[in-house]
């Protein structure tokens, strides 16, 4: 790759071309901006949902789709007419378009913990609403009006599948797989047997297992931010790749030999190798999550009522 004041100058001119014949199309569609007060600058926006860390980033502008895979294609016929690398110009667009796997390292292990915290504190407040000549269905539809936010659908889907006139096993077994968490088994099984037997004892027997949940999630939480540190290692060494390929393509004669077929071959080899290391690194940061002990519900009779069941 010879760098020459020409080849620039046709680089930038091409780059121009395709930004005049987006903005161009972008008037002829009729885009207008986004008239919604934020209260972030869009910068802080945008590199936020870069990094995945903003709640409200699946409406952000860079996970949007379309917007991520025009800025893409536009990099990328820029990186092509600069290199005269047909291979690194999609190896750009490819980069770009998958910006944010490449830099969220976190899995769902926080939201799981969410949940489970969710869980703790509506069965301590399960414990207080069950009293004596209120039954257990009764205690879990008035739950709804105070139950945490983590686990509302759920909780509410279960109050649905209650009302509909399912047993309540299965209901409750329902629940179990919907969070599908060895530890919220145990909820459930105590749930299940007390429709079994109707002892009385209840309430206590919550309030003893909100306080095991508590401790549960405070473990949890201690690994997740264990876990967190190899993650961070990971996006850093993650943006130190992509800027040395960044940096590479203006090194003159040492990535002359990428301009062959065969380089572009190599070129390709090496892109494949970095998203499959990914992939290796993500795996291997991934804990398999305890085994449950209860067996899903039986999805054949659960939409049986109680009087049909009989």
């Amino acid at each position: 790759m010879n760098l020459t004041l020409g080849s620039l100058l046709a680089g930038l001119g091409g780059l121009a071309a395709v930004g005049g014949l987006a903005l161009a199309l972008a008037g002829g569609v009729g885009w207008t901006p986004s008239t919604t007060v934020r209260r972030r600058s869009h910068t802080e926006q945008r590199i936020r949902a870069l990094l995945g860390k903003d709640a409200r980033s699946k409406t952000a502008w860079w996970s949007r789709g379309s917007s991520r895979l025009g800025a893409a294609v536009v990099i990328g016929m820029g990186v092509w007419l600069f290199t005269g690398w047909p291979i690194g110009g999609l190896i750009t667009v490819a980069v770009v378009v998958g910006l944010p796997w490449l830099l969220n390292t976190s899995g769902s292990g926080k939201a799981q913990i969410a949940k489970l915290e969710g869980v703790e504190e509506w069965v301590r407040r399960m414990s207080d609403i069950h009293t004596v000549g209120v039954s257990l269905e009764a205690s879990v539809q008035r739950s709804l009006e105070t139950v945490p936010r983590a686990i509302r659908d759920d909780v509410t889907l279960l109050v649905s599948r209650l009302t509909a006139g399912w047993l309540p096993q299965d209901a409750y077994r329902a629940f179990a797989d919907d969070l599908n968490d060895a530890t919220v088994d145990e909820v459930v099984a105590l749930l299940i047997l007390h429709v079994e037997d109707r002892g009385a004892g209840l309430s206590r027997a919550m309030r003893e297992l909100a306080e095991a949940l508590s401790h549960e999630v405070l473990m949890r939480r201690e690994v997740e931010a264990d876990r967190q540190k190899p993650r961070t290692n990971d996006r850093w060494v993650t943006i130190f790749c992509l800027g040395i390929f960044g940096m590479t393509m203006l090194s003159g004669s040492y990535v002359e030999p990428y301009n062959t077929v065969t380089g572009q071959v190599v070129l390709v080899a090496v892109g494949v190798g970095f998203v499959l290391v990914k992939i290796w690194m993500r795996k291997m940061a991934v804990i398999e999550p305890a085994p449950r002990f209860l067996a899903s519900g039986d999805r054949t009779g659960a939409g049986l009522s109680i009087e049909e069941a009989s």
